[in-house]
């Protein structure tokens, strides 16, 4: 858990030092008041990048060059500081006194996820974003997941520029046997982590819609053939597409509810709850395999809920293994657990209320 947060120059907020509570921490106020900065610089300390976009630039504020994030996370072996730095020129992350360390660090000690504006996107939006919650939940879970997929990722980067460049076969052989063999591992690894996702999203999914909901996994490529003999038969296809089309840098997540696809058929409100489901499957999964609570971020859970909806979600919420960082205009009429904290903001200030 994360057990304080200091943030200086990051968007709207000049400098905030903040004691969090171990469970709930609430942060309302007007809108731009600076609510979600708050929750964005959270996800910051555990991922090294934003819920909100990818240019960093736009996260510096007016007070300076350089945006800098910190906090402490407890852990059974005792405290641990993580920081960040965000500058024009990158990033800088320390992680227990540690220089020079990367996202992975930071991921490693502080598991985060978010249900933001955007989630209701997740179910039936590009699937980059389900294979990154997937691949989130497989770094946590299975060992040697990070190592598989980076030579994974750097031997598909490497074929796709001899594809380019219109290498020989001989050529292409060399990366494909690596690209091959880490792929597999990496597939076999998000399959088996799938199969556990599938049954608890089914479990939270019916809780959250009152409807029976279906999780697939889909690995990238036809799964008649292995991915050795796939990138062999698309050799040239591929060669005249300058990228390779098939392999796990195309696995996909696709959700149903009672067994018939969302895009066009599911409600606002049923999308965001899917999406919703999607997260707090992954929350829990991971929380039972470290054996520790993770960092969720709820950005404005009212949005496009009913009554009767908005109660289940929030219930879902209180009872998640996380420690939960959520904002909203107002708590007026939220069926809130009892405890936790509640911060007002104003201008980019965070005044604790409880």
């Amino acid at each position: 858990m994360l057990a304080d947060l200091r943030v200086r120059n990051f968007r709207c907020i000049e400098s905030a030092a903040l004691d969090l509570d171990a469970s709930l921490n609430v942060f309302t106020g007007a809108n731009g008041a600076g609510k979600t900065s708050f929750l964005e610089s959270i996800f910051f300390l555990g991922r090294g990048r934003s819920f909100r976009g990818s240019d960093n630039r736009i996260l510096i504020g007016r007070q300076g060059t350089r945006v800098e994030i910190g906090g402490h996370v407890i852990e059974s072996t005792g405290r641990v500081y993580l920081g960040v730095g965000i500058a024009a020129g990158g990033l800088d992350i320390h992680v227990a006194g540690h220089a020079g360390c990367g996202a992975a660090d930071l991921a490693a000690r502080f598991g985060i996820q978010a249900i933001d504006s955007e989630i209701s996107d997740l179910a039936e939006g590009p699937p980059e974003p389900r294979r990154r919650l997937l691949d989130w939940g497989v770094f946590h879970v299975e060992p040697g997941y990070l190592n598989a997929w980076r030579i994974f990722r750097r031997a598909l980067a490497q074929r796709n520029a001899a594809l380019r460049e219109q290498a020989t076969d001989a050529v292409l052989r060399v990366w494909e046997a690596e690209l091959a063999a880490a792929g597999t591992v990496v597939d076999d690894q998000r399959r088996r982590h799938a199969a556990r996702l599938a049954s608890e999203f089914q479990a939270v999914g019916r809780r959250l819609l009152d409807a029976e909901v279906s999780l697939t996994y889909l690995s990238g490529w036809n799964q008649e053939q292995t991915l050795a003999a796939t990138l062999e038969a698309n050799r040239d296809s591929d060669r005249l597409a300058g990228f390779t089309r098939a392999g796990p840098q195309r696995a996909d997540l696709r959700c149903e509810i009672n067994a018939e696809a969302t895009r066009w058929r599911a409600s606002k409100g049923q999308q965001k709850l899917l999406g919703a489901a999607l997260v707090l499957a992954q929350v829990g999964l991971v929380a039972a395999g470290e054996d520790k609570r993770i960092a969720l971020i709820v950005d404005e859970p009212a949005a496009d809920l009913d009554g009767v909806r908005l109660a289940a979600f929030l219930a879902a919420i209180a009872s998640a293994p996380a420690q939960v960082f959520m904002a909203c205009i107002s708590t007026a009429g939220l069926p809130f657990p009892d405890g936790g904290k509640l911060f007002h903001v104003e201008h980019g200030n965070a005044k604790a209320l409880l």
